[in-house]
């Protein structure tokens, strides 16, 4: 069966289709003319490394056709120009290229239910930290369930920032003046607070000054959550030198199922610091439990040992903007302050939902963005 690049949506795939093209001619799978045509046997052996992600279902109820999980996790062919029947009958021509019939092994049946490997007995580095965040605000003595090769892998959403580069930090109020106008706090009122006034944040226990900012004005606003009336102090912040980050506002780097050795390991540490993110985003569920931050603070100590400066997350008060945290109140300069009133709020609500087995097996390997 003759196929050509127009069949796939990969770009590492289609790439490859061209350079072990034989000539020019009619694609026998998608109808394309005049276009480089390659023997789909050709690609066998490129498709080892995705399939051995897959393993046939358990059960009924925790499988899916194999080429729909394929292309739910990796967007391997066209849906444009090839329909599911088309799409299978071609991975099945790659995948059974090198069947042999004397090794007992069954041809692959792309439509046969399968599951991602390990199936929902896995245990996999996502379940051990949010077990950890569990049980750590009952016991705040848990250990922390990484080593330290961990940081290795976190190096992917490393970044450095030049000097110079600007940030902001917001505080609630404002100073009264002399003659009853409002001021907004200046320099160190609107940094990091004193170790007597520095209250459990997410990077930083009681007595820890761990300064907060925003890469925009109105993330570092509404991170301050203020009410429709209130008057918020924001201030510039400016590194007085570079610093290194770890971005988890950032997607991890594209995984090539294709070419990726350690593919299972990539998928479940990808998952892992989506994972992160989420927590460090969390809004807090009640002002007054320290307890929450918990598993926040433990994850920075792990950061802030793996010798990075700060992290950032994204803001779940203001999706489209990040927040940063800096370990140290020094590497940043407070610069001017103005005074915003805060007009008016939207009010937004989700209904809250658990997630079964299936849908904790579809975010372990979300898919990545289309080349």
């Amino acid at each position: 069966m003759l196929c050509c690049p127009n069949c796939f949506n990969h770009g590492w795939l289609k790439q490859k289709v061209v350079e072990l093209g034989k000539g020019t001619g009619k694609c026998e799978c998608c109808g394309s003319e005049n276009v480089i045509v390659v023997e789909a046997s050709e690609l066998g052996g490129l498709f080892d490394n995705l399939l051995s992600m897959y393993v046939v279902a358990e059960s009924f109820e925790s499988g899916e056709p194999l080429i729909s999980l394929i292309q739910w996790h990796w967007q391997v062919f066209d849906e444009d120009v090839l329909d599911e029947d088309a799409q299978a009958e071609l991975l099945e021509e790659i995948a059974n290229s090198d069947w042999d019939d004397d090794d007992g092994e069954p041809q692959l049946d792309a439509l046969e239910l399968y599951q991602p490997l390990g199936g929902s007995l896995h245990y996999t580095h996502r379940d051990r930290w949010e077990e950890f965040c569990d049980q750590v605000r009952e016991n705040p003595d848990e250990p922390l369930p990484f080593e330290d090769y961990f940081a290795e892998d976190f190096a992917q959403l490393a970044v450095t920032l030049p000097t110079g580069t600007t940030f902001f930090r917001a505080r609630r109020g404002f100073n009264p003046g002399e003659y009853g106008e409002r001021q907004p706090f200046q320099g160190d009122e609107i940094g990091a607070p004193p170790t007597e006034k520095a209250n459990a944040g997410r990077a930083g226990v009681e007595g820890q000054r761990v300064p907060y900012c925003a890469d925009q004005e109105a993330t570092a606003v509404a991170e301050v959550r203020p009410a429709r009336g209130y008057y918020v102090s924001v201030a510039s912040v400016k590194l007085n030198h570079e610093i290194r980050l770890l971005d988890l506002a950032q997607e991890p780097e594209e995984i090539n199922p294709f070419i990726t050795n350690t593919l299972k390991w990539d998928v479940e540490i990808q998952s892992l610091l989506r994972a992160f993110a989420k927590e460090m985003s969390r809004p807090l569920e009640r002002d007054d439990d320290p307890h929450h931050y918990l598993p926040c603070q433990r994850l920075a100590d792990y950061i802030r040992d793996a010798h990075y400066d700060g992290i950032r997350y994204p803001s779940a008060l203001s999706p489209e903007g990040t927040n940063v945290i800096f370990f140290d109140p020094g590497v940043a300069d407070v610069g001017e302050s103005k005074l915003v009133r805060i007009a008016g709020t939207n009010l937004k609500y989700e209904e809250e939902r658990v997630r079964s087995v299936a849908q904790q097996l579809e975010e372990a390997v979300k898919p990545p963005s289309p080349d």
